[in-house]
């Protein structure tokens, strides 16, 4: 019984590898954006509930040591490559970017509803689709614009933001950080081409802390027991998130990748259902249709 278990085991996994293997790359880009996607909504809600107390460039900077000490296996073993980048100004640009789409990130989680945060990072996927026929030379359809736009009306209808009063300047820091984060994702497209995914993750998990270290210090708040569990937990799914999302980038274009980052609304809202049972309305489940829509939408017209 126990050898017929383990056949049929192997079995099952050459046909994963198999079935792996004969994917077409785009869709390959799609799925790994989804599961990097789904891990990154999961991670700001710890954020949401650190930054109540302890800063954000503390948060950043556990996020990024704790990601460093993932990486040494792999810093001690490339320490030659990573020597020698490529596009020294790319990862510059890239750096930066980063840096401000995560720190202006959590500083929106933590004064907005979480549906809102994640909402406004989605206006990167509007950045990526004004910046990539520029700096990439990627082709930008009229049916592609439509599923650009059909998706953050979508997005819109399941939130139903409000930004008013002193909220406003939250929402305008949130653009600032999607900005960031489409810069970011414009560079890594078009350093992903011979730069490998080790070295981006390196160097920018390594620059980032040097950015935070002072200002952490400065604020520092000596997280319990719990919060340290927390930051760790940040630190380590953050990092799982961030390698999937980079190597998504080999397989699919910039805009199509960027465009599934509307999925995370989706995981905002199970995640707000089974955790803190909070149903959409009929106008939120209209938005989850046409979300839904454009994103199966983007598939098929690649596939055709």
């Amino acid at each position: 019984m126990s050898n017929a278990y383990k056949q049929a085991a192997y079995k099952n996994i050459e046909q994963l590898k198999l079935f792996t293997k004969t994917m077409p790359g785009y869709f390959k880009g799609v799925m790994l954006a989804l599961i990097s996607c789904g891990l990154f909504v999961y991670v700001s809600t710890i954020v949401r509930t650190l930054s109540t107390s302890i800063s954000e460039f503390e948060i950043l900077l556990f996020r990024q040591l704790v990601f460093i000490m993932l990486l040494l296996p792999t810093i001690f073993r490339n320490v030659n490559t990573l020597r020698k980048p490529k596009h020294v100004q790319l990862h510059v640009i890239r750096i930066i970017g980063a840096f401000f789409a995560l720190y202006l990130s959590f500083i929106t989680l933590r004064e907005l509803p979480l549906a809102s945060a994640i909402a406004i990072s989605f206006t990167s996927v509007l950045f990526v689709a004004l910046l990539s026929p520029i700096f990439l030379s990627e082709k930008i359809t009229v049916n592609r614009w439509a599923t650009v736009i059909i998706g953050f009306i979508g997005v819109m209808l399941i939130i139903q933001p409000s930004f008013n009063g002193s909220k406003g300047i939250y929402f305008a820091l949130g653009l600032f950080g999607a900005l960031g984060a489409a810069t970011t994702s414009i560079c890594i497209k078009k350093i992903i081409k011979v730069e490998s995914s080790t070295n981006l993750l390196v160097y920018q998990a390594v620059f980032i802390a040097i950015i935070t270290i002072i200002p952490a210090v400065k604020n520092w708040v000596t997280p319990t027991f719990e919060q340290a569990t927390l930051l760790v937990t940040v630190g380590v799914i953050s990092s799982l998130a961030q390698w999937i999302g980079v190597t998504a980038f080999k397989y699919g274009d910039a805009n199509v990748i960027a465009n599934v980052q509307y999925s995370n609304i989706l995981y905002s809202l199970l995640f707000g259902y089974f955790l803190f049972q909070e149903i959409p309305n009929f106008t939120g489940l209209a938005g989850c249709v046409l979300l839904i829509f454009s994103i199966c939408f983007s598939l098929l017209r690649k596939t055709n």
